[in-house]
């Protein structure tokens, strides 16, 4: 059987996998509601973190559009950098998908000799690494630039106050 093949047939189980390991990285009651609560409206930070995981994992598998894959990486990425994230704790998604992927169909790269079928594959999520840490960084500058521009506008709000109580000469 191919790495592929092995793969799609175990997509389900790596995906469960896959965002186990991910909501983990929350406070346990945070990531048993992202796990067990669904639906869009009820959950959507988990909704998000779900469906975009299940679409980065099809696209990986399928035409692997690089636009695609931007947007389903930083539907991720926005989350986790606005919660505060480290860069290396916002991105762990992606080595995380490596190991879910290696736990369940490891023992058939090495017992059947697909070993540059795993190499291929890394190389693949490699790039996936670099895009989620370009996107977060990406994520982050926008936050800073909103905050600098909320204080400008504060401190020339003030000064403006502080102008007009300013008693004629």
């Amino acid at each position: 059987m191919s790495l592929d093949a092995s793969i799609k047939q175990n997509k389900g189980q790596i995906l469960n996998l896959w965002l186990k390991k991910f909501t983990d990285t929350y406070p346990e009651q945070s990531a048993q509601f992202f796990q067990n609560s669904p639906g869009q409206f009820n959950n959507p930070v988990g909704y998000t973190f779900r469906v975009n995981m299940e679409k980065i994992f099809d696209e990986l598998f399928q035409d692997n559009d690089p636009d695609n894959m931007r947007k389903y990486v930083d539907g991720i990425t926005r989350i986790r950098a606005v919660q505060g994230f480290s860069p290396s704790e916002a991105v762990s998604f992606v080595p995380m998908l490596r190991e879910s992927l290696w736990e369940v169909c490891g023992q058939e790269v090495s017992r059947e000799g697909l070993l540059a079928n795993w190499l291929e594959l890394t190389q693949k999520l490699e790039k996936l690494a670099h895009l989620a840490f370009d996107t977060y960084m990406s994520c982050r500058e926008q936050l800073w630039k909103q905050r600098a521009e909320m204080f400008h506008n504060r401190t020339r709000k003030l000064l403006e106050r502080a102008i007009a109580k300013k008693p004629a000469e």
